[in-house]
Order: C-alpha cells, then structure tokens, then sequence
C-alpha cells in the first residue's frame, strides 16, 4: 500500500485538481492533510497548485475561508478567470461564455446539473456561502460527463472531512442598489463535525442560505433605424422609449452531505442540494413614435462617413404612438439533486467506486403584459443624445392615468419539467511494476433525463370593451421607476406589477369580459426522453523523453444517445397531429493530455479532445405548424419547426500550454488554443417538400462549420520581500485573444456572435496583518451580438464593457471578519448600435452595489 499509494497528500492534492472521481475524492484524505484555506495569498496558493497538478488545462477560483469568495454569486466569480466573460442583466452576472463561446456545461461537485428543460444549471443558482471552489476546464478527459465544446464548469461544495473537526459558520450580509434604492439581507450558514466511532469514522455537515436582492435596470434605447424621405436619405430611429426593469427575487438553499469512513479502504457518502428561487419582476416599456416625413416636424442631422444621420426631430401637435406597457413576470422555479456512492480500494493496485443521482427541477411563469395607448395630440421632440435615443413630450401630463387607454392584454404563462436518474461505475488498477503505464481505469454511465415544456394558446388578446381608462381598476395605476440620465421622460404611466399579478383575472374581466385564461398551446408542447450510456478507457502513463519527465494520459469515450420526443403538428387550419419521433447517436470521443516538466516549476502541455454539445431539448421537437395554401398567393407558405435530426455540436480541441510556477502562489503562464466545430447549430429557412407542397420552413440545422483560435496568458505573484506594509502587495493580470469565426449559409464568415477578440482583468490584491483588500477592473472589446438584426441590414454591435469592483475586510480575531465590498462601481453603460454609432440602439445601466459583510466561524 505506502509504495503503491505513497503518500495521502499527493491523493489529496490530486483531488483538490479534480483528477479523482467526486466518488473517490475523499477516501484518500485523512486528517493530517486536510488543507483549510484562509485568506487571498492561501487561496491563491490552492488555485495555483489545482492548476499545476492537473492532467487537463484548468483554472479555478478557491474560498479564501468558509463563505467568502471575492464576489457575491458564481457568475460574477467566472468573471476573474482567464478566457471567461459575463454580462450582467437582472440584477446580477448571468449570461457566461469561455474563449467567446456559449456552449459551456455545469456540474455540481463533478455531476450532471439542470435548471427545468435546459442542458445546464443556472449558476445563480447556487449561492457562494456554499461553495469551496469552482474549476473551469478548457478541455476535457474521457473519464468526464461529455457535453460543453468551449468547456465544463465544475461548481464543488464542502464535505465534512474537509475539516480537521467540527466546524460552524455564519455569514451576514447586507447589500445596498443605488438604482433600486434598496438595502437586502444576506445569511448564510454551514455546520460540519466528524467523530471516529467504532464502526469507523464519520462526517455530517449542513448549509442554509437565504438571500433578497431587489434590483434596477434600466435602458433608454432607440428604434430600428429607417430611411426618412423628409429631409431625404436621412436615417434615423422611427421612434425611441425606455424599459425600466426592477424585480425582488428571494433565493433559499439548502445543502446536505453525509461520509462514512469503516477503514482506510472504504468510504460511502450521500449528498443533497435544493434550491427554491421566487421572482417577481417587471419590464416596464415605453414606445415613443416619432412623426417621421411628416412635413410639420423640424429635423436636425449630423454627418458622418458622407452620410446624414437623424440629431433630432421635433412636432408640435402629433398623434403618433406613445404606448406604455407593464410586462409583469413571477417566476417560480425548484431544482433539488441527491446523490449516493462509494469506494473501495480492494487491494493496493485496484479501487472501485459508483455513485448513483437523482435530479429533479421544475420552473413556471406567469407573465401577464397590459398595453395602455396615451391618445390625445402632444408636442413630441426626440433624437440622439449621450450616446442613447431621447424622447419628450414637453408641457403633457404622462403620469395621470386617466389620459391612458388600455388596449390589450397579453395573457402569457409558460412551465418546464426536467428530472433525470444517473449511474455510474468505475474501475483504476495502478501496476505493481510502476513502469511507463501507471494506471488503466474505465468506466460505465447510465443516465436517463426527461424534458418538457408548453405555453399558451395565442397569448395576444385585444381588449372588447374599448376606450377604458386605467383609473376605472382601482389598483392598477402605478408610475413607473425614474430613469438615470438625460434622455428625455423620465416617468410615466405604469400599469401596477403587483396587481396584474395577483388580480389577472380582474384585469381580463375589466377589458375583455370574462376572467378566463388560456389554455397550454398543444403546438408548443414536448417531451423528450433521452437516454446516454456510455463507456470509457484511459490509460495514465510516464516516461523520460531526451532526459525530461513527461506524464498524462490517453482515452476514449463512446456514447450512444437516444432520443424519444413527442410533440405536435398542424397545417394550415387543419387538426393539430400527435407527432412521435426516436432517433439515436453514437459519438466517439477521444482525449490525450501530455505534461512535460522541463524543471521543476517549468511544464509544458499539449492536449487534445474532442467534445459535443447536444441541442437544446426544444430544437429537438418533431412538431411543424405550417402556413395556409391559397391559390392567390405566388409565394411557397411558411412554415416552423423543430428538428428531430439533430446532431450534436463537435468540437476537436488543440491546447498548447507552457507554465511558469516561480513560487508557491507565484505563476506566469500562457496557453495557446484551436478549436474545430463542426455541426453548428444554426436556424435558417429551407425550402421543403411536405405532402406534395413546397414550404419554406424554419427550422434548426447543422449547417455550418467554424474555427477559433487565439492565445491566453496569466500573471500571479504576491511581493512579501518588499519593506514595511508594501509586503502585502499581490497582484493578478490575464488576457485572452481570441479570432475565428463560422460559416454562413449563404458561403461568407463571420466571427462568433458575443465573442470579444480581446479581454482582460486587472486584479489588485493586499494582505497584511488583519488587512486584506482587493479591486478587480475587467474589460472585453466590443463584439457583434447579432449579424443582420431583425433583417435590417445591420450587425448589432456591443461597444467595449468594463467594470470595476473592490472589498477589503477586516479580520477582528481569527474567527470574526468583517468585509465592505462593491460592484459596478464606474456605474458602466452598456451601449450597443446599429452598424455604426450614429444609429443606436441601448443605453443599459444597472445597479452599483455596495454590501457589509460579517462572517463568524468557530
């Protein structure tokens, strides 16, 4: 065993590297080794050390001590590490993509995680207070759950043989939104002991979080560009407005995990997380028409590029639309994942492990939306200003709700289902001889997942009893929230969030006479069973090559996917059609990782894979609604769709790696990359023949092919020899560059929508005596979020987004902490135009924050 298995802390520091399986992580731990990290220099030491010890290319971020993490929640943790970039929306980080591409899966502590019908978890999901690290893989090994072509984000919590003994923390948090002009409570708690016992040792630990955030976001945007004929050639917005976004979303988690250890040679466990996640918000939108060729308006202009772009136009008596509409939304979602398993090291040289998981997770939507029309004639004067469209109405009352006019009522509800079993079993013999192979291991998994969704029948329902005024509903007349900025209205007529929630029915009786809702559409409706087994091979291996130690390994994964999906069809205003549809995949994927130490701190890497991406469960649906067949009509009718064909998504992946480990918590390290696609998932129309009848269809295809490539480097050192209090001074630096692109239907390339050629992130850090501090600013370039938008003719393009965030705690005793961070704190815009930008489209901003946090431990 001591030759075979030499030492436990080179097993422990293998699975802190996420080399292990979850299920044979912490048989190998024992109490001396067990690493309890505490502050920024510590932290960055473990993250440094997961990096340089692990077979894939990795980067991670560890918990400077139990429940704190430099940011609030997991997203905005993404935000640090190199290749990553997020947008903020909703009160908080959300949308990730790695080295500019979607595509990314999520695991929970190294297993499969869902939010509802979708491939993977919402990562605001998962509150910090929990969490011990998160790893993200740039590329992939065959012993790994498949699926995600740009990478795998591996979210780990705490088990109790983490700790050296029992273990209690609380965490406090209070966090204030400049915009929202709210303060929220944050609380957090976690309680982990271990007893030797004497049927041998064994670990419980607990964790509870509960969190409010109300939040602000606001837009003032303008209207798609058109071409005046009044001054002629002039282009400009054909009308500009707002949407004013505020919601209180309240999240609860609970986390359970149970180790049993009867000898060195066996530990059982079991594992449960829940969350429940309630949200009532509002988009609160205003349309500002603007009376374009009118010959009564005045324009002004500018001229760029030999062009004449709209300045402004002005009207002193014009009846073009001015509409305000309440957008109210309560979401409701449950997830929970339990899970059992194993291991157990049969002799010196063999270990076996399974693990088996149940996950189950289910979102609704109520989303009623009240259209009100303001119908009497108004002075208008609008245009562009601050970079954003401005619209007012000078001398008109917005605010009185008398004035306004309901006329309709969007009546929208929408539900998903996802639940999903999964096993899996594996095998690892290390040789006795320990020659060039060091270790052969496979494995089996099962898991079976099943998807649903539905909305409702024909969401738009124009109201029957005309000319009612808001204030005829007692409740319902609310004002909108302030907009920032000089952009014109700022204020006006808002139907009540609350009551349209909670009175829906009152407001269908009041304006179209009965308080009935609508029914699930059977034409939105799926069900998808689909069923992965899959097996793997891998070999580690090590050997001298010209007198340098080189080790990695080799593998291949098989998987065999099977879809069974049901939906529904209709054509024209024929019966709706059950549609039943079973195919199957069988993917290959093989993987190699190569790490050569030249020296001691010096490694280079060379790794290869290949990876898939699976569609969305909705892309999958068999179901087609085509158009009517008239005789008048030239053209071949539409049509939409799903497509049960599918395939997935690959990618063949190529890292070259050379890493610089100076110091314990000093690297500097530069990883260049390409990736081959191949099946992009694109939607385009495609003339197809159904019963005889030509159609041009809608629908999801494999289409195209694309490339990226581009380079990454990062930088991390702390400077304790400097003099005095500069010794705490640490410092981390990493840029991305990133090229390529992917082939569109009509033969031309474009590069990746949401993809930025350029990021990087500045992160200033200090720790001295009970100080500790940081500041983050990170920046990406600007990228095209949509090739030719709504038809137009123009790219939607996103202007450079930069952001700068800052804490710094201090540390009372070694078991009280308080800590004063903020977020957003250069209160950046999001702006993005129409192709150039004289023709705009938003002007986003989003709360500043600034929270007090108080953490105990003992």
């Amino acid at each position: 065993m001591e030759r075979i298995f030499p030492l436990r802390g080179i097993v422990a520091t293998l699975a802190g590297a996420g080399m292990l399986g979850s299920a044979s992580v912490q048989a190998q731990q024992d109490d001396a080794n067990v690493v309890v990290v505490s502050g920024q220099r510590q932290a960055a030491q473990s993250a440094q050390a997961i990096k340089q010890n692990a077979e894939q290319v990795v980067d991670s971020i560890v918990a400077e001590d139990i429940g704190k993490f430099p940011d609030k929640n997991v997203a905005e943790l993404l935000g640090r590490i190199t290749g990553v970039q997020t947008v903020r929306e909703n009160g908080e980080a959300g949308r990730i993509v790695i080295r500019g591409l979607g595509g990314v899966t999520t695991l929970f502590n190294g297993r499969e995680m869902f939010t509802a019908a979708g491939r993977s978890l919402n990562l605001t999901d998962v509150p910090v207070s929990m969490l011990q690290r998160v790893d993200v893989y740039k590329s992939q090994g065959a012993e790994m759950v498949e699926g995600g072509t740009s990478g795998v984000i591996d979210v780990r919590t705490f088990r109790p043989l983490d700790f050296k003994g029992s273990q209690t923390a609380v965490n406090l948090r209070g966090e204030h939104r400049d915009k929202a002009g709210k303060t929220d409570p944050q609380v957090g708690g976690l309680w982990s002991n271990r007893w030797k016992t004497g049927i041998g040792e064994i670990g419980l630990l607990g964790g509870l979080s509960w969190q409010r955030g109300r939040y602000h976001d606001e837009t003032a945007w303008a209207g798609q560009p058109v071409t005046y004929t009044n001054p002629a050639g002039v282009q400009g917005a054909d009308g500009n407005g707002r949407v004013m976004t505020t919601g209180d979303r309240k999240r609860i988690a609970a986390n359970l995990s149970a180790q049993w250890r009867p000898n060195r040679d066996m530990e059982f466990y079991a594992e449960g997380f829940s969350t429940r996640i309630d949200v009532d918000s509002q988009n609160v939108f205003f349309v500002g028409g603007f009376p374009i060729n009118n010959p009564n308006s005045t324009v002004t202009t500018v001229t760029s590029g030999g062009r004449q772009y709209l300045d402004t136009i002005s009207n002193p008596s014009d009846t073009s639309l001015v509409l305000s509409s309440t957008q109210a939304r309560r979401d409701w979602s449950r997830g929970s994942q339990g899970a059992i398993g194993g291991t157990w090291d049969m002799t010196p040289t063999l270990r076996l492990s399974s693990e088996y998981v149940r996950t189950v997770s289910t979102y609704r939507q109520e989303n009623p939306i009240l259209d009100s029309i303001y119908t009497a004639p108004h002075p208008v004067t609008g245009g562009t200003r601050d970079g954003g469209g401005f619209v007012d109405y000078p001398g008109v009352n917005l605010i009185d709700p008398s004035k306004w006019t309901m006329i309709a009522l969007y009546d929208n509800h929408n539900h998903a289902n996802g639940s999903a079993n999964d096993w899996r079993g594996d095998i690892a013999w290390s040789p006795e001889d320990m020659g060039i192979l060091k270790e052969l291991s496979g494995g089996l998994r099962w898991a079976q997942r099943d998807a649903s969704y539905a909305h409702e029948l024909g969401n738009y329902r124009p109201a029957t009893i005309t000319g009612l005024a808001p204030s005829s509903i007692p409740g319902l007349s609310c004002v909108s929230p302030a907009i920032h900025g000089n952009y014109g209205v700022s204020q006006f007529y808002a139907g009540c969030m609350d009551f349209l929630l909670d009175n829906t029915g009152a407001v269908r009786q009041a304006i179209l006479g009965t308080t009935a809702g609508l029914p699930d559409d059977p034409l939105s409706y799926y069900t998808d069973r689909e069923t992965t087994n899959a097996i793997y091979g891998k070999a580690k291996i090590a050997f001298d090559a010209f007198g340098i130690p080189v080790d990695g390994s080799a593998g291949v994964r098989v998987v065999r996917t099977r879809q069974n999906i049901v939906g529904n069809s209709r054509a024209g205003t024929g019966p709706v059609t059950p549609v039943a549809v079973s195919g199957s995949n069988t993917d290959v994927l093989p993987s190699m990782n190569l790490r050569a130490k030249f020296r001691q701190d010096l490694v280079g890497r060379l790794v290869y894979g290949k990876a898939i991406e699976r569609a969305a469960f909705g892309d999958y649906n068999p179901g087609v609604v085509l158009g009517s067949v008239t005789a008048t009509n030239a053209n071949d009718p539409t049509g939409t769709g799903g497509n049960p064909n599918l395939k997935p998504q690959e990618a063949r992946n190529l890292d070259l790696a050379l890493e610089w480990y100076f110091s314990k918590d000093g690297s500097l390290t530069g990883t260049a990359f390409k990736h081959d696609f191949k099946n992009f998932l694109r939607h385009r129309q495609a003339t197809e023949v159904i019963d005889g009848q030509r159609y041009l269809v809608d629908r999801p295809y494999n289409t195209d092919t694309a490339k990226l490539y581009g380079f990454e480097a990062a930088y991390q050192q702390f400077f304790p020899s400097l003099p005095g209090w500069l010794g705490g001074l640490g410092v981390q630096v990493n840029a991305t560059y990133m090229n390529g692109g992917m082939t569109e239907p009509d033969g031309s390339r474009n590069t990746f929508p949401g993809m930025s050629k350029t990021a990087y992130n500045l992160v200033g850090m200090y720790e001295r005596g009970p100080w500790s501090a940081r500041v983050a600013y990170s920046w990406r370039d600007e990228f095209v979020d949509t090739y030719n938008y709504r038809g137009l003719g123009f790219d939607l393009i996103v202007e450079p987004i930069k952001t700068l965030d800052a804490s710094v705690s201090y540390k009372f005793t070694d078991t009280l902490v308080v800590t004063l961070d903020g977020s957003n704190l250069l209160n950046q815009a999001y702006h993005d135009y129409h192709g150039v930008p004289e023709l705009p489209r938003d002007v986003r901003r989003y709360d500043r924050v600034v929270g007090l946090a108080l953490r105990w431990k003992y």
